[in-house]
């Protein structure tokens, strides 16, 4: 039996220049293709000047999800269009957190950020140390 991943996304424009998509369920491998083209559709649409993306309802966001916001975020951003997470889950939250996204994502519209450079991310993850020491046994069995 396989499982079946869910995602459920609903479009709005609540006003001329917002597009929004509440997105609920799983972003994963099987479904960022499909939020890709989601959005991407609203960019080509109406041609929004802000481009609204609503995570209240995503249960789950792997790298492909994170891969899929990025690149449609990198589409928004060329034609001239802000995009920007909202409210998402604490689960969803954490991962954009980690990777260094939540502020880039999240950031007020007035106060747009670019994406971070590769020397803007963390080097390595967890407290840095100024040595690092490793011991090692090995036994012998005569």
């Amino acid at each position: 039996m396989t499982a079946v991943t869910q995602l459920h996304i609903d479009t709005s424009y609540p006003s001329p220049n917002t597009a929004r998509a509440a997105v609920a369920g799983e972003v994963d491998l099987a479904t960022a293709p499909v939020l890709t083209d989601r959005l991407l559709g609203l960019l080509d649409g109406r041609a929004p000047a802000v481009l609204e993306v609503d995570l209240a309802g995503c249960t789950f966001l792997d790298c492909t999800g994170i891969g899929a916001l990025v690149g449609v975020r990198n589409a928004a951003v060329q034609t001239g269009c802000q995009m920007r997470v909202i409210h998402p889950q604490p689960v969803v939250r954490r991962v954009l957190d980690l990777t260094g996204l939540l502020d880039v994502l999240t950031a007020p519209i007035d106060q747009p950020q670019p994406l971070p450079t590769r020397s803007e991310y963390p080097a390595r993850i967890g407290p840095a140390s100024a040595t690092v020491t490793t011991s090692l046994d090995i036994l012998v069995a005569a």
